[in-house]
């Protein structure tokens, strides 16, 4: 494995059990009914156990986008075609999608990151450059990614991370993804990591039909079975 790969894996800590057991204390001494914000206690204790303190301080806040191409596109597995991911990071930079509405409702920036779309940007548009490749190969015929390429994506990303914290620093981060059938490689990674039957893990996406979602977990099936994933 990549050297600056495994120096990350080795920073990685678990959260501090012991204060998220404090902070969860300190909720129910306040003035309502204990577990009544629900999800946002858990929020609020997790917090507390990542950040190593019981007043964690959110100022900044950012969410990472990052946008690539998936070649099994061209099986028919979303109801979009691939030059929508094109459009739709255009839309992320220019301010209209849902996440950037979410974004100004909680104070977050949006950083959007060219990880692998099949085409290039204008240099005057405000995105974060780290194309690994014109998308990714189509996997239900063989590979999807080299392992230089996987590597060299995981090493992009932590890059990314690292220049904006020290460019400007941030308390929390969010991150998401764009890029037309991105789904059906989920659905491939979590059907082989969790040993599951492909239809258990395989939704509709972006909306397909009956004949669609079949043909998409087709695909799936056969790139686990061209492929041979360990």
């Amino acid at each position: 494995m990549n050297e600056k790969i495994e120096e990350i894996i080795q920073k990685i800590k678990p959260v501090n059990f012991k204060l998220m057991e404090e902070a969860q204390e300190k909720l129910d001494k306040l003035t309502k009914p204990q577990g009544s914000l629900g999800k946002l206690e858990d929020f609020a204790s997790r917090i507390v156990g990542i950040s190593g303190t019981l007043s964690p301080t959110i100022k900044r806040k950012v969410i990472f986008v990052m946008a690539g191409d998936h070649g099994v596109a061209e099986e028919g597995v979303s109801a979009y075609p691939q030059e929508v991911t094109f459009q739709m990071v255009y839309n992320f930079i220019r301010g209209g999608a849902g996440i950037n509405v979410l974004a100004r409702h909680i104070g977050a920036e949006i950083l959007v990151v060219d990880m692998g779309v099949a085409k290039d940007f204008p240099l005057e548009e405000d995105i974060i450059r780290k194309k690994i490749a014109y998308g990714t190969n189509n996997m239900a015929k063989g590979p999807a990614m080299s392992r230089d390429e996987a590597e060299r994506a995981i090493i992009a990303g932590i890059e990314v991370f690292e220049d904006e914290l020290s460019r400007k620093g941030f308390d929390i981060i969010g991150l998401g993804e764009m890029g037309i059938a991105n789904t059906t490689p989920s659905s491939a990674i979590v059907a082989c990591l969790t040993k599951s039957k492909v239809e258990e893990v395989t939704g509709r996406g972006t909306g397909i039909n009956e004949n669609q979602l079949k043909n998409k977990i087709r695909m799936i099936t056969q790139a686990i079975e061209v492929n041979h994933p360990d």
